[in-house]
């Protein structure tokens, strides 16, 4: 049975294959231009759906990983503080320790304190210590805020009439550097200065400061004695405060380690989601440059082919 196609269904059919294959040849000029396999979710919608699933744990994992970075400059400044803190502690506990020579006169421990007054005020220095953004490295949240000032109390010096004020707080900053670790970035400056600890983890009653102005005030002394109890509650507060330097350097040593973990961890995920994008995304080009000509010439026939059928009329057989 033969089927009755009308002049306009000819002409129909044939504008609709024509468009039809340029549309198909768009797109596939689209993906050779951009390099991608899928440039509208139309052209995959799957893996369209799987980009956006990739896209969105990667962009995650920039942030986080934009967080190890602020934390591993946070600790690498807290560290460097810390060294210094603990070499001018060392420097003063040598000093003092030779300044108890009973052969030393008053005149030579009168030397050895105007020595460790200015290494006092070393310490005070850094422990005012600020980061690269203008924030005081040891004032917990109060970070805008000058930690450390010296006080009008006189000596002796002790926590409760203390050489220096402190203006800061107890809070510890953190950064979340991954889904499930938060990571603390500061130690308030009452944990290294103030509450010095002592080697059975008991606070020994006086901060850094107090322990250090006390052996100047001490060695000030004329006829100060090294068997005085003041001067070995100085010395053991300076070497409490060493110690306490110590134990709070290598808790930030460990954060940085971990971090350096944490920091390679994200670095092999933000490979492997770029991996994954690329499997996804990426075109075949040797593969779509053959679709190409193929749908070209596919093309240039239909054109040829709908240009002669639709010249066709049987008034031009009458």
């Amino acid at each position: 049975m033969s089927m009755r196609i009308s002049t306009q269904q000819l002409y129909n059919g044939g504008t609709s294959g024509i468009q039809r294959l340029q549309s198909e040849v768009y797109t596939l000029q689209n993906q050779v231009d951009t390099g991608r396999r899928i440039v509208t979710p139309k052209d995959d919608p799957v893996g369209a759906a799987q980009v956006l699933v990739v896209t969105q744990t990667q962009a995650v994992n920039e942030l986080y990983i934009k967080n190890q970075q602020t934390a591993t400059t946070k600790l690498g400044a807290l560290d460097n503080v810390l060294g210094g803190v603990g070499d001018e502690l060392k420097n003063i506990y040598d000093n003092a320790l030779a300044a108890g020579n009973g052969s030393y006169s008053d005149s030579e421990r009168a030397a050895v304190a105007s020595e460790l007054a200015e290494r006092l005020k070393n310490l005070v220095s850094l422990a005012n210590s600020q980061d690269g953004t203008g924030r005081y490295i040891f004032s917990g949240f109060q970070s805008t805020t000058t930690p450390f000032a010296l006080s009008a109390n006189a000596s002796p010096y002790s926590l409760s009439n203390g050489y220096m004020n402190y203006s800061g707080d107890d809070g510890v900053q953190t950064l979340q550097v991954s889904a499930s670790q938060n990571l603390e970035t500061s130690v308030p400056g009452s944990e290294v200065f103030m509450r010095v600890k002592d080697a059975a983890g008991n606070v020994t009653g006086r901060s850094m400061f107090d322990a250090v102005q006390n052996m100047v005030n001490f060695l000030k002394t004329p006829g100060a004695s090294a068997s005085s109890a003041t001067y070995t509650q100085a010395l053991g507060d300076i070497t409490a405060s060493m110690d306490n330097v110590l134990t709070v350097r290598a808790a930030v040593g460990s954060k940085l380690s971990s971090l350096e973990t944490i920091s390679n961890m994200a670095a092999d995920q933000k490979l492997q989601y770029k991996e994954q994008l690329s499997n996804l995304e990426d075109l075949d080009y040797a593969s779509a440059l053959t679709s190409v000509s193929q749908k070209k010439l596919q093309l240039d026939a239909a054109m040829a082919s709908f240009t002669l059928t639709s010249k066709l009329s049987l008034f031009d057989y009458i």
